[in-house]
């Protein structure tokens, strides 16, 4: 009976309703919620339908009656095989008049009307009916999902007397819109990346807190009833505890790679067991030397080091960090890492202090013998970003029981210089532009750390886009100068461009003697965020909260792509802009061609816009690479234009363009506001 109570299954249902506006992204999020769900290593369900029958059941034509018999189905499925039924609806739901019920809508649903629709609670009430169900999760993305809750007499009534369990993780409130399928998106990337502060299996109460956490705009509710005494139901395994392995301090290449390694020598060692202290690694290693001397029992012996150095580290970060490890110092100290060396990290690198050391340790570049230069760089770094000193001692101590003392101070060196490198930057703006034009001055400011060291003007004697380059780069030898005096790098060059010259310039093209993308990591912004009118200045709090968004996405691209017929209509944009259906960066599939006023639109609402330069556009198929890259945008965009320059592979981000204002930007354009310009004085008054 245990092996049947433990058996679970999964349907998805994601209609499209003719009625409703089309959720151009329910396919999309239906799959990959369905896929984490059916991962043996994640939700470990089965198809919740008879073979020859997909329980991934969405797109149009989907009526609310064969949705009805589609879960009855799966139920009585379930129930045959004493699985658990785990339910997943996506797409439109309304709650009828002064009801509390959930209507799902089908393609031949109308909103506010019953009949044509799926009422929630009962379908999942049904389901408890059966008795052979040990359990049904439910997971409700859509608008008024709290309404899914069954009423308590339905749930103590019925053929088994209220003796089963009901958990619903529903992700709106009952009177609330739910936005872009934003909670089944967000659940799909939790599970895949787990929590590094819940069990080894996530329940509903993890999930739900995490959720809202993440998640802003949504009230993310979790219903659980228990009325049989069985054990609570689990949404999926937790990724981050799977990731633990010799006491929770390597991760899965370290054990693939020990079991690999240790299988292959002569006679085969055991491989130590989850649990195993740092002695019993050592002691393995001390059998596998007395071994007759191969090239297996070296790489036993190589594998064996990588996980002694695993130990260490983890157990450094954790103990010198403590506190102040989170998430985002640690993704970046691996990215900054990464991007130095133009390497990507892994497809499933977990950003935990295991994931990441144990990818560093076992999936080092062939050019290097063991991944210590790449370890040490990174525990830099990571202290770096956590606010730690680089001439802490206990530094030199770690790197003196992983038998790398020179390749820590390197580090230490590496990030100092790194820091030098991003202290001072040069912002110049095109602001004073007349209607989009060329402007006939050029405002400029040189910042360090952040902070406004000197600002000048330089005119633009044509006013043309030949005297705004030449501008351009009188600005950076004035600042070159000031740099030097500093005894400082400047490597960074931020342009602010008014909406039709971004359609037409690209300064990092600029340069009489070296393009200056050559020389700087030149980054684009829209110029208007500088002298914003009264509608801009009224969502700029929002703006910054999708910005918070963007920057915490942890997998893929936030970004929604739009193509030629959703642009078609400036209306309905500007009404889909307003009601928040693009929350998070907007990329066009073709170029705006010369559309100064559909940029001005689109750069209101996002922090983050991207556009392809080239006639054949960029469409969906090209957008994985932006996917495997966003972590290290926008910089990234700069070397891929490099690299095309020079000939080399650039990939298809070299044919995209980003105005990318981040929180920095954001940041000094609301400075640049609030600080009054100096007075002029008299030696100025007669310049």
């Amino acid at each position: 009976m245990r092996g049947r109570t433990s058996m679970r299954h999964v349907l998805v249902v994601a209609p499209q309703c003719a009625s409703m506006e089309r959720l151009t992204r329910l396919e999309e999020a239906a799959a990959d919620l369905f896929a984490v769900l059916s991962d043996v290593s994640v939700g470990a369900c089965r198809p919740g339908l008879p073979p020859g029958s997909s329980a991934l059941v969405t797109g149009d034509g989907l009526t609310s009656a064969e949705i009805t018999a589609t879960v009855h189905t799966a139920a009585a499925y379930a129930a045959e095989h004493g699985a658990v039924l785990v339910l997943a609806f996506l797409g439109h739901g309304f709650v009828p008049g002064q009801a509390a019920t959930l209507h799902f809508m089908g393609a031949d649903s109308v909103e506010d009307v019953r009949h044509g629709s799926v009422n929630v609670s009962e379908l999942l009430t049904r389901a408890l009916d059966h008795p052979g169900i040990p359990g049904v999760l439910g997971i409700i993305d859509t608008c008024h999902a709290a309404g899914a809750l069954p009423a308590a007499q339905d749930l103590t009534a019925g053929t088994r007397l209220g003796q089963s369990r009901l958990s619903l993780l529903m992700g709106s409130s009952l009177s609330q819109a739910a936005v872009d399928l934003a909670f089944s998106r967000g659940l799909t990337t939790l599970l895949r990346r787990g929590l590094l502060t819940a069990g080894r299996k996530l329940t509903l109460a993890d999930l739900g807190h995490a959720l809202r956490r993440e998640l802003v705009g949504q009230n993310i509710t979790a219903f659980d009833y228990a009325g049989a005494a069985s054990e609570p139901l689990w949404i999926a395994r937790n990724a981050s505890a799977r990731m633990a392995l010799l006491g929770g301090l390597t991760g899965p290449l370290a054990h693939e790679e020990l079991t690999e390694s240790l299988g292959r020598v002569d006679p085969p060692v055991p491989v130590p067991t989850p649990g195993a202290s740092l002695q019993s690694v050592l002691q393995c290693r001390k059998d596998v030397l007395g071994r007759a001397p191969s090239e297996e029992r070296d790489r036993a012996v190589r594998a064996l080091d990588g996980a002694i150095i695993a130990i260490h580290t983890v157990t450094f970060i954790r103990g010198w960090i403590g506190g102040k490890l989170t998430t985002e110092a640690m993704r970046h100290a691996l990215h900054t890492m990464l991007a130095a060396d133009r390497r990507v990290p892994g497809a499933s690198v977990s950003i935990t202090d295991v994931g990441i050391i144990d990818e560093l340790a076992f999936n080092h570049p062939e050019s290097e013998t063991d991944g210590l230069r790449s370890i040490a760089r990174f525990v830099a770094l990571l202290g770096q970003a956590c606010g730690m000193s680089l001439d802490d001692p206990a530094l030199e101590d770690w790197g003196q029981r992983i038998e790398a003392p020179a390749l820590v101070n390197d580090a230490r060196r590496h990030a100092a210089t790194r820091t030098d490198g991003q202290r001072m930057s040069l912002v110049v703006s095109l602001h004073a532009s007349l209607a989009g034009e060329w402007p006939e001055t050029l405002d400029a400011w040189l910042l360090m750390d952040g902070a406004l060291l000197e600002h000048e003007q330089f005119t633009n004697e044509s006013a043309d886009r030949r005297g705004a380059e030449d501008a351009v780069e009188r600005a950076v030898l004035w600042a070159d100068e000031h740099a030097r005096t500093l005894k400082l790098p400047l490597k960074r060059l931020d342009i602010a461009i008014p909406s039709s010259l971004l359609l037409e310039w690209r300064p990092e093209e600029a340069g009489a003697a070296l393009l200056l993308g050559v020389r700087f990591d030149v980054r684009l912004h829209w110029s208007n965020r500088l002298n914003p009118d009264a509608v801009l200045r009224s969502i700029e709090g929002t703006l910054a909260e999708r910005w918070e968004t963007i920057s915490e996405c942890g997998d893929g691209a936030p970004v929604d792509w739009l193509a030629h017929e959703e642009l078609a209509d400036p209306q309905t944009l500007r009404s889909q802009l307003r009601n928040g259906r693009y929350a998070r960066g907007i990329g066009l599939t073709q170029h705006p061609g010369t559309d100064a006023r559909l940029m001005e639109t689109l750069l209101a609402y996002t922090p983050v816009l991207l556009w392809p330069h080239t006639a054949g556009g960029f469409p969906k198929e090209r957008h994985g690479c932006l996917e495997a890259s966003w972590w290290a945008m926008p910089g990234v965009l700069t070397r891929a234009y490099r690299n095309r320059w020079r000939g080399e592979e650039a990939g298809d981000l070299a044919d995209l363009r980003a105005v990318w204002d981040d929180q920095d930007w954001l940041r000094f354009c609301r400075h640049f506001r609030s600080t009054p310009p100096p007075a002029p004085t008299a030696d100025e008054g007669t310049a």
